[in-house]
């Protein structure tokens, strides 16, 4: 799905701080800015670094943080959901840089992005993402989702060496799942 013009002329230099300022929490669970509370950061930034940074304005940044919020929004209905419902369009984003829908409708793919925890091969738990690919059917609920995705960090934790696993451990925990279509 594109991006409109104002968030796509943003994209590259604002995403990063869109998509933090949407999906930081507070202690209690809640949103911890909103979409004005990130404008006005905004243009502290653009005034005070200038630069490429002075080149935000109001409704790109709008834009931008409102794809932000549908994916924290969809990695909670996801994460709230019990094991055993189907996986429904409230659990999956579309990403900034997704296809168009007419792309996905024939080709579909999908970026589950987990939040994982495990223990490194010196013993020492650590936290991490990994990005797992799922093309053409999702699994058939949330449950099995999970499982694919223990069963394929696992894969990428155990790979041997030189095989393009950024890292090798023992998966203690998936705990979250971002689905985005792209």
């Amino acid at each position: 799905m594109e991006l409109p013009d104002a968030a796509a002329a943003m994209y590259q230099t604002w995403w990063s701080f869109a998509n933090y300022a949407a999906n930081a929490k507070t202690e209690d669970g809640g949103w911890a800015f909103s979409v004005a509370d990130a404008s006005a950061a905004a243009s502290e930034i653009a005034k005070t670094v200038g630069g490429k940074y002075a080149s935000w304005n109001p409704i790109g940044l709008s834009q931008l943080f409102s794809r932000a919020r549908a994916i924290g929004n969809a990695t909670n209905s996801l994460t709230a959901a019990e094991g055993g419902a189907g996986i429904d369009r409230s659990m999956v984003a579309e990403a900034p840089w997704s296809r168009s829908a007419a792309e996905q409708a024939v080709s579909p793919l999908w970026q589950a992005r987990v939040e994982m925890t495990y223990v490194d091969p010196a013993g020492v738990e650590q936290k991490g993402i990994s990005v797992v690919n799922i093309s053409q059917v999702l699994p058939s609920s949330v449950a099995s989702l999970q499982a694919q995705m223990e069963l394929r960090i696992t894969d990428q934790l155990t790979a041997p060496p030189g095989t393009g696993t950024p890292r090798t451990g023992s998966l203690v925990s998936v705990d979250s799942i971002t689905l985005l279509a792209v």
